[in-house]
């Protein structure tokens, strides 16, 4: 077969706007206007390529220069087959993550919120199929295929809703993400990991159809996804049991909660978890909210919200998840082991917290006492 005239496949991120490459695990992002040149050795497809996406364009009309092409290990733009296809979903909402996450932390930290992350329809995906020199093109909106157009008769244009612009990735955890992927990895923990990671990224559309409440479900969900939290009753307490044993230590402050039964104490992230479960029973049995429920700001950090620390706890999760795996924190289990001499255990909560500095966040959330030096 001529391999001109065979079906090609191009799955790109129009908005994203990467700067340079990116590796997560098979996937290769890489930037269209400035790697065409190098990674396409075919002339007739790069300018199929760039015929098709300069109908990409911004809110004047004008073709974008942020368009990310998305590579299966060759840039040989073969049609993917499924398990592949799979792995780039993956790969995208793996991205999103360790983009948006991050930035939330810093802008905790810093008590700026005006360091808003992107948001998750920036990584829009696309995949088009095409063949050199045919100019015809169909159009996939859901369930429907709309054909009879050419090449040049629509224009796509940028969505509003992208959220920020402070949209650096996390290169650590993606290099852990990427490990998930690969064949020999567990595929009981890979599917919960990337399960959980999809409602991550739902949650994270700022479109006007999805609103605040079906954001607090969809991060609730992704917590009990990640936490594995049995299918019966007393979910809540399971959630706030579940955290207390990954991340309390000998710094973590504790509240007591109410229950029908008399108080239960927790470290204060558990606490946080247990009302944030509370609001999203309350949500999914269709009770009022009043809409100060979303927030949980104090004095100084009124700006934040349920939905902001649930990022923040969901993001150490995975930290969590990634570092017991040993896909992450190489030279932190160097040094723990050097410190710690014949019993590394004892230093892991704490050392994992300061390893993306958690400790720090949670002082500020005031979830922490700060360590005395005698």
């Amino acid at each position: 077969m001529n391999r001109m005239k065979a079906p090609f496949q191009v799955s790109f991120l129009p908005w994203a706007g990467l700067e340079e490459e990116i590796q997560i695990g098979p996937i290769t992002f890489w930037p269209f206007h400035t790697k065409a040149e190098e990674n396409i050795n075919e002339k007739c497809i790069k300018d199929q390529l760039k015929r098709i996406l300069k109908s990409y364009v911004d809110h004047k009309g004008d073709p974008v220069k942020t368009i990310t092409i998305c590579s299966h290990g060759a840039h040989d733009f073969r049609e993917l087959r499924k398990k592949e296809f799979d792995e780039l979903v993956c790969a995208v909402d793996a991205l999103i993550f360790a983009t948006i996450c991050p930035t939330v932390k810093h802008a905790i930290c810093n008590n700026n919120r005006s360091m808003g992350p992107p948001s998750a329809d920036r990584y829009q995906l696309i995949t088009q199929n095409f063949t050199p020199g045919i100019n015809d093109i169909s159009i996939r909106a859901g369930n429907t295929l709309h054909g009879g157009w050419k090449i040049g008769d629509v224009t796509f244009t940028e969505p509003w809703h992208m959220g920020g612009y402070f949209a650096s990735q996390d290169k650590e955890l993606l290099k852990g993400l990427g490990k998930v992927l690969d064949d020999n990895f567990s595929s009981g923990i890979r599917d919960r990991i990337f399960r959980s990671l999809e409602w991550f990224r739902l949650a994270h559309t700022q479109s006007d159809v999805v609103s605040e409440l079906s954001k607090v479900v969809m991060m609730a969900t992704a917590f009990e996804i990640v936490l594995q939290v049995s299918k019966n009753g007393g979910k809540k307490r399971e959630i706030a049991k579940k955290l207390e044993k990954r991340f309390k230590n000998d710094l973590s402050i504790e509240e007591e909660k109410t229950t029908r039964k008399g108080t239960v104490t927790f470290p204060k992230i558990s606490c946080w978890a247990w009302d944030f479960y509370e609001l999203r029973n309350e949500i999914v049995h269709g009770d009022n909210i009043d809409p100060k429920r979303l927030g949980c700001g104090f004095d100084g950090r009124e700006w934040l919200t349920h939905s902001i620390i649930a990022d923040l706890v969901y993001l150490q999760i995975i930290v969590n998840e990634l570092f017991t795996h040993k896909l992450i924190g190489e030279a932190e289990r160097d040094f723990n082991a050097k410190l710690a001499g014949d019993k590394p255990e004892s230093y892991e909560c704490i050392m994992m917290d300061s390893m993306l500095d958690f400790s720090d966040v949670h002082k500020t959330l005031g979830w922490e006492n700060e360590r005395s030096i005698e």
